[in-house]
């Protein structure tokens, strides 16, 4: 059986699997996308956990210690407070709904010299997310 080194990571047991990617190793780029409650079992809590490695694209499914999956979640990553999600942001414990939408101008200069006439403008496209405590989140779309 193939061991996977990372961040947070236990040894393997015969009765659970850690969260990682057998191809990169490691748990380092893990992303969390299900997570299901188990039946009652004996032992430590367990559930089953869906994931991808956002170094290699590699999806995996597997039972795990809810521990193990608290780890991944709880690496800080981004804002105090706030979590990423199955593609959904929370925060104060909430999923932020979308309250707009806007573009952002930014500019990108292609000589280190004063902006000029080779100066180029790109235009994104954000969505606006907003927190029932007046926290707001701008992404990109």
């Amino acid at each position: 059986m193939q061991s996977i080194s990372g961040p947070s990571l236990p040894k393997l047991t015969k009765d659970t699997r850690p969260l990682g990617c057998l191809h990169c190793g490691t748990n380092e780029h893990v992303a969390i996308e299900s997570i299901e409650s188990l039946p009652p079992h004996p032992g430590e809590l367990q559930v089953m956990v869906g994931y991808v490695c956002r170094k290699c694209q590699g999806n995996y499914q597997h039972s795990a210690r809810f521990r193990d999956v608290a780890a991944v979640l709880n690496r800080s990553r981004s804002l105090e407070g706030l979590l990423r999600f199955a593609g959904q942001y929370f925060h104060c414990g909430e999923p932020m709904p979308v309250v707009g939408t806007n573009t952002k101008s930014i500019y990108a200069s292609l000589s280190t010299d004063e902006p000029g006439e080779d100066a180029a403008a790109v235009n994104v496209g954000t969505t606006v997310l907003r927190c029932q405590c007046g926290f707001q989140l701008e992404v990109p779309d």
